[in-house]
């Protein structure tokens, strides 16, 4: 099979169905090379002006296939440009043709000293062998490892061959000891005590985290790290980033040892090589369900905090009832009376049961009153009788439910505006994140949240997870903690009855975490596939449970008996004042009515 089969039953074969060629043969060459490619549906595209290379970028939403002619004049121009784009990776699938037969120092001349990395798939192919070619980092020697690959191969053959070799990540998995430039973050080096230290898991959670994780991608690959230590994530200032995102978009680090939130603006200037943690809040009372990650951790306020408890008992159908039978009691008893003074019945207390002395009984029967007045008729005892009774089944049903409702929690807070037109107060984590997000939250709910309980308070808004957390114990408050910092000091400060009362109510989701890496890192596609086999190996679960406290459970049921302070009876109170006030203001009045009829 000559060269113009070879070339496009080879990309072919790899599923690559559009071929850049930068050759320098003979326009029948060329001819017989597009019509073989045309009959395997392969688009080939000739680079005839080698003053004009076409654009490589490094990722693109396709993969693409060059074939490369080596000793064609001005070659060197298009590997200069393919180094600097970092098109060698595997995104492009490149074949380099040699007329001549196999000879290493050719491949050095040629390849020189261009960054063909570990990420590349790159073949290099003599008219009696072809090998694999890259390097495992920049300065370091070409390694070249021979291909059961032939020019005579047909379509079926090439096939067999991908699929008994293994893939070019499995290959290279050996970095011969190299350094890396890599650095992790200690916000905090006057409390950081190693990486193992298990005291303050609240601290630099996801460096301590991922530490080990990618400690162990190293001796996986045989790299080691040349590490040093910052304090900063990075935020972006004018278009250029501080601490660690800073470092990797200026090309002074290789990797950071640790996670960090896949925003898109750090998108821009690096990249991510793999996931770490999936960033979910699980629900205690809620089995199988989850939120993501991003909401406000609070304790259900008391019915009393949100509603007068009072009035909660009882709904209206059973308001209005108890009001048309007292109302209706009131009456019969003014009607019996009057009926039994018009008939000049024997009963001196009928005489003073007047209308208004009707209403007073009622109320005093209502509030658990007795009565002066004894009637001597059966017809008033009777009613009288059984209007303090009805009284009394319901002042015991209304005292029951008062009880409960001030022992159980509220369900008054289930959205973002419950919280924010509620008395609670608002904290955040202090965090790089803390004013972006609720910034940049799509919700207008999230934003009037932000606009009306945090903006106003300022720094003050942004506390320690500690500081937090004790708050949220102690007062009507609501804090945005991460899930590790946060459950870990609730497990160990809050009761069972105060764990079995938390809630959350979800402001923001959150992005995922993931390892930052340089952009267009050649390293990129090893460590992603070193993470993934730590991920399905339970290395990452068991790293997470370490790291990331559980959600406290709610052992019991909570179980256990609320205190009752001064603002759960404050409407009992307000109304005592309220009385005492109108008494007060109607003194004066009935003091000049009582001397205008004197006079």
């Amino acid at each position: 099979m000559d060269l113009a089969s070879f070339i496009p039953v080879y990309f072919a074969s790899k599923n690559v169905y559009l071929v850049t060629a930068f050759l320098c043969w003979q326009t029948d060459e060329v001819l017989k090379l597009w019509r073989e490619s045309q009959s395997l549906g392969v688009r080939l595209r000739v680079v005839s002006d080698w003053q004009q290379i076409p654009e490589l970028p490094a990722y693109d939403t396709h993969r693409e296939g060059i074939v490369f002619g080596v000793g064609c004049p001005e070659s060197e121009l298009v590997l200069e440009k393919a180094s600097v784009n970092r098109a060698f990776n595997l995104r492009y699938s490149w074949l380099f043709i040699e007329h001549s037969l196999f000879n290493t120092s050719t491949i050095k001349a040629v390849l020189g000293d261009y960054d063909i990395l570990p990420d590349a798939d790159t073949v290099w192919t003599s008219s009696d062998l072809s090998v694999d070619v890259y390097r495992v980092k920049q300065g370091q020697p070409l390694l070249v490892s021979e291909l059961a690959i032939y020019r005579k191969m047909t379509r079926v053959e090439l096939d067999a061959t991908w699929r008994r070799m293994p893939t070019a990540v499995a290959r290279r998995k050996d970095l011969h000891n190299v350094y890396l430039k890599a650095a992790t973050i200690i916000s905090q080096p006057q409390h950081f005590k190693g990486w193992s230290d298990l005291n303050n898991r609240a601290i630099d959670t996801f460096p301590k985290l991922t530490y080990p994780l990618l400690m162990l991608a190293a001796e996986d690959l045989h790299f080691r790290y040349n590490l040093k230590q910052v304090d900063l994530y990075g935020e972006e200032h004018n278009g250029s980033f501080d601490g660690l995102a800073g470092l990797l978009q200026r090309g002074q680090l290789e990797v950071g040892v640790t996670s960090m939130f896949m925003r898109s603006d750090r998108w821009r200037v690096l990249h991510f090589c793999s996931e770490t943690v999936e960033l979910r809040l699980p629900t205690m009372f809620r089995e199988n369900q989850h939120i993501e990650k991003g909401a406000f951790l609070f304790r259900q306020p008391a019915q009393s905090a949100v509603a007068n408890v009072f009035v909660l008992p009882f709904s209206r159908g059973v308001w209005a009832a108890a009001a048309a039978v007292f109302a209706g009691a009131g009456a019969l008893l003014a009607l019996l009376a009057a009926a039994a003074r018009a008939a000049r019945l024997p009963d001196p207390a009928a005489s003073h049961l007047a209308t208004l002395d009707c209403l007073t009984f009622v109320i005093g029967s209502m509030c658990q009153q007795g009565s002066d007045l004894s009637p001597r008729l059966w017809s008033l005892r009777l009613v009288m009788f059984f209007t303090l009774l009805a009284s009394l089944f319901a002042f015991t049903s209304y005292s029951a439910k008062v009880v409960a409702i001030l022992q159980s929690p509220s369900n008054a807070l289930q959205t973002i505006d419950d919280l924010t037109n509620s008395p609670m107060t608002l904290g955040v984590q202090e965090t790089t994140y803390k004013k972006v997000y609720f910034a940049e939250s799509r919700s207008a709910a999230t934003r009037r949240l932000y606009r009306r309980k945090l903006r106003p308070l300022g720094e003050r808004a942004y506390l320690s997870a500690a500081a937090g957390v004790e708050r949220l114990r102690t007062g009507l408050f609501a804090f945005q903690v991460e899930q590790g910092s946060g459950y870990d000091i609730i497990s160990k400060t809050f009761t069972e009855h105060e764990k079995c009362g938390l809630k959350e109510i979800q402001a923001f989701k959150l992005p995922m975490v993931a390892v930052p890496i340089r952009r267009h890192s050649g390293y990129r596609d090893l460590l992603a596939s070193r993470l993934r086999w730590q991920r399905e190996t339970g290395m990452t679960a068991r790293a997470r449970c370490t790291w990331l406290a559980a959600a406290p459970r709610c052992a019991g049921g909570g179980a256990g008996f609320a205190s009752v302070g001064l603002h759960d009876v404050l409407p009992a109170l307000q109304a005592l004042l309220i009385g005492f006030t109108l008494a007060a203001l109607l003194l004066p009045f009935e003091a000049l009515l009582h001397a205008m009829r004197r006079h």
